[in-house]
């Protein structure tokens, strides 16, 4: 991704649209939206393969939409994450064909619901929140989330139900990893503890 971003920024300036002076600058913002963007482009080439491509959307956007804002796992390496998101986001999509709807999905639903509305945000370790920036991720965060429960809802009183699971795994795989995160954390803060005493 790094290379694909350097690569975008040197053919920009040999085509003179950018200085030379703002080659880092325009490399990190080239890295930053191929970064964004790579689990769109990623889950609709999935879905598209699967033939799946509307379910395979509609389990990214919540995904994408909430996770910015609640925080939640990073892979150390951007290769790791790039393989990690590619196994479950083809899970996901590949479990759409294969889950029920039923009150399972509805109570599993509401308890990661709540999970993003009580532990958003989560600081990450590349980039920490001041207090101000963490009041408007949580905020954002349970707005949000209350968006994708409603569409949910929608999708439901519609009869809808296979895009109301997609939309519901979308945001339980965002409680998923925030889970994940808050389950690191708990071990470190044993680790201490134990390290003090």
């Amino acid at each position: 991704m790094r290379y694909l971003a350097e690569s975008i920024v040197t053919w920009l300036i040999k085509r003179e649209t950018i200085p030379q002076k703002d080659r880092e600058l325009y490399e990190y913002a080239a890295y930053t939206f191929i970064l964004s963007m790579s689990p769109v482009v990623m889950v609709m080439i999935i879905g598209g393969i699967m033939g799946q491509l509307v379910e395979s959307i509609l389990i990214i956007i919540p995904f994408m939409f909430i996770r910015k804002f609640s925080g939640g796992f990073h892979a150390k390496h951007a290769w790791v994450c790039m393989v990690f998101s590619c196994g479950i986001l083809f899970l996901c999509v590949y479990m759409v064909a294969y889950i029920k709807y039923g009150i399972l999905i509805n109570i599993v639903m509401v308890c990661a619901a709540i999970g993003l509305t009580v532990f958003s945000p989560i600081d990450s370790e590349n980039r920490r929140l001041d207090l101000s920036e963490k009041k408007k991720y949580k905020i954002t965060a349970i707005v949000l989330t209350m968006v994708f429960v409603i569409i949910y809802c929608l999708f439901l009183l519609t009869d809808n139900k296979t895009y109301a699971i997609c939309i519901a795994e979308g945001v339980i795989l965002t409680a998923s990893l925030q889970a994940l995160c808050l389950v690191e954390k708990m071990k470190l803060v044993s680790k201490n503890k134990g390290m003090l005493q």
